[in-house]
C-alpha cells in the first residue's frame, strides 16, 4: 500500500512541477526584495541613529557659540560632518538647514542611503531625516566698550562716527532684550591715561557715597571738572606687570602727582592749586571722559557717549586694564559677576584709531624723561597691552577688537587681531561706516549669546 502511495504522489509530483517553477519564477523578485528590504531598512535605521546623534551635538555646539548667521551654518555642518562621517560608506549627508527664533535653536539633516536589495522594487536609495531643538541656555551679559578717544578721532570728525557706532550698540543690545536688567554695559574712555572720575574719590555723580575711596588725595581736593582748582579724574598706571592686573591693593596715585616733576624739561612745577586745568600740570591732557561701571540705564549710557571729546595720546594698555577692572566682581568696580559665575558672559570691546605712542608731555607713567629713563616706548606698551589680553581670556572674557582708519599700522593690527578671543573677532574698520558696522555685527553676536530672563 506505501508503495502504491508513493508512485501516485511521484506521479503527481512530476505532473505539477512545470507550474511550480512557473509560479516560483514570478515570486522570485517579490522573495529576494522582501529580504532584502529588511536589509535595507536595518541600514537605514542605523545612519539615521548616526545623523541624528551627530545632530544633536552640532546643534548643542551652536547653543554655546558666537558669529554670525552664516558662522553658525558653517559650524553646524562642521560638526554634523565630523560627528557623522561615515567610514563604512552608509550615508551620505543630503542637507542641512538651521533655524533660530530667540533662544530655540532648530536643525535638520538629511542623509541618502543607497539601497542593496529595494532596487529590485524601483528604489534605488532611502532619504532619511532628522530634526532637533535646542533652547539655548538664559544667561545675562555684562560687557565693557574700551573706546580710544584720542587726539586723532577729531580728524573727519571720527568721534561722532564713534558716537554713532557705541550707541548703536548700547541700543541693538537692549533692544534684543526683554529684560533690561540682565544686560549691564560699561565704557572706558582712554587716551594717555584714564580718567576714573568721582569714583576715585569714593563718590558717585550725583556726590553721594559710591565705595571706599581708591586715588589718594595729595592736596585734599575735590572732584570738578570745570574748576581748574581741582582734581579732574585721572591716574597714574601702577608699577608693571601689576599695570596688567586687576586689583592688586586699593590706591591709584592722581595723574601728574609726582614730587619729581623736575624730571621733566617739559613742565614748570608749582604745587598751586590754579595750576590743575588742562594744560597745566596735574591735570595736563586729562581727556574729560570718565569710566562709566557697568549698568542697565540705557539712558545714561547714551548720554556718557553724547560726550565722547577727543584729545590726548593713545595708551590701549592703560585702557584695557581699566576695562578688566571695571568687569570684575572685585574692588574698586564691584558691579560685575563674579569671575566663575555661569549664568553670566562677560565679555570686552576693544577700540583703536592708532598705534600706541610715548606722549611728548605726560601720560600714565609719568613726564617724557620717566618713560625714557623707565625704557617704556611702544613696544613696551604693545606687549602690556598683549598680557592685559591675556589675562582676559584666561579669565573666560570674550574679546573683541576693532582697529579703525588706516593710522593703525600692520604691528598694531596684529596685536589686536591675537588679542581677540578668536580671529573673527577681529575687525578691521577702514573707513566710518566700516567702524559703525563692526559695532552693529559685535552688538547683534552678543545678542544672541545673551538670552533674557
Amino acid at each position: 500500500m506505501l508503495e502504491r502511495f508513493r508512485q501516485s504522489f511521484c506521479c503527481w509530483l512530476l505532473s505539477v512541477s512545470g507550474a511550480v517553477a512557473i509560479t516560483f519564477g514570478f515570486m522570485l523578485p517579490l522573495i529576494v526584495g522582501s529580504a532584502g528590504m529588511a536589509v535595507d531598512l536595518s541600514k537605514a535605521y542605523l545612519v539615521k541613529n548616526r545623523l541624528c546623534q551627530a545632530l544633536d551635538a552640532a546643534a548643542l555646539a551652536v547653543s554655546t557659540s558666537t558669529g554670525d548667521r552664516q558662522a553658525l551654518e558653517d559650524l553646524l555642518n562642521a560638526y554634523i560632518q565630523a560627528n557623522h562621517n561615515p567610514s563604512d560608506n552608509l550615508g551620505q549627508i543630503h542637507s542641512v538647514s538651521l533655524d533660530m527664533n530667540g533662544e530655540v535653536i532648530k536643525a535638520e539633516a538629511s542623509a541618502d542611503v543607497i539601497t542593496h536589495f529595494m532596487g529590485v522594487l524601483g528604489n534605488d536609495d532611502i532619504t532619511v531625516y532628522c530634526t532637533t531643538e535646542v533652547i539655548r541656555e538664559v544667561r545675562g551679559l555684562e560687557v565693557v566698550m574700551v573706546v580710544d578717544n584720542t587726539g586723532s578721532m577729531s580728524s573727519n570728525n571720527n568721534i561722532e562716527a564713534l558716537r554713532v557706532a557705541a550707541a548703536n550698540f548700547v541700543n541693538i543690545l537692549f533692544d534684543r532684550t526683554t529684560d533690561e536688567d540682565s544686560v549691564k554695559i560699561g565704557i572706558v574712555p582712554y587716551v594717555a591715561t584714564v580718567n576714573v572720575g568721582p569714583y576715585g574719590l569714593g563718590l558717585d555723580e550725583d556726590g553721594f557715597f559710591y565705595d571706599t575711596p581708591f586715588v589718594n588725595n595729595p592736596l585734599v581736593l575735590d572732584f570738578d571738572q570745570s574748576d581748574f582748582n581741582a582734581w579732574h579724574g585721572c591716574v597714574l598706571a601702577r608699577e608693571n606687570p601689576d599695570d596688567t592686573m586687576d586689583a592688586p591693593d586699593n590706591t591709584w596715585r592722581w595723574d601728574m602727582w609726582r614730587h619729581d616733576f623736575s624730571r621733566s624739561s617739559n613742565y614748570s612745577w608749582r604745587e598751586n592749586a590754579a595750576w590743575y586745568n588742562y594744560n597745566y600740570g596735574p591735570n595736563y591732557d586729562c581727556n574729560r571722559n570718565y569710566i562709566q561701571p557697568l549698568t542697565s540705564d540705557r539712558l545714561q549710557l547714551l548720554d556718557k557717549i553724547d560726550d565722547f571729546y577727543a584729545s590726548g595720546y593713545t595708551h590701549g594698555n592703560a585702557g584695557m586694564v581699566w576695562g578688566y577692572r571695571v568687569l570684575s566682581p572685585g574692588f574698586p568696580f564691584r558691579e560685575g559677576s563674579a569671575w566663575e559665575d555661569e549664568e553670566w558672559q562677560k565679555a570686552v570691546l576693544m577700540m583703536t584709531d592708532g598705534i600706541n605712542t610715548v606722549p611728548p608731555s605726560y601720560g600714565a607713567y609719568g613726564g617724557y624723561l620717566d618713560y625714557v629713563a623707565e625704557g617704556i616706548g611702544t613696544n613696551e606698551l604693545n606687549r602690556r597691552f598683549e598680557d592685559v589680553c591675556n589675562r582676559l581670556r584666561e579669565e573666560g572674557v570674550l574679546v573683541y577688537t576693532i582697529t579703525f582708519t588706516s593710522g593703525v599700522n600692520a604691528t598694531t593690527r596684529g596685536y589686536y587681531e591675537r588679542c581677540a578671543t578668536q580671529p573673527s573677532n577681529y575687525y578691521n574698520a577702514p573707513s566710518q561706516a566700516d567702524l559703525i558696522q563692526a559695532f552693529e555685527r559685535i552688538s547683534t553676536e552678543l545678542a544672541n549669546i545673551h538670552i533674557s530672563r
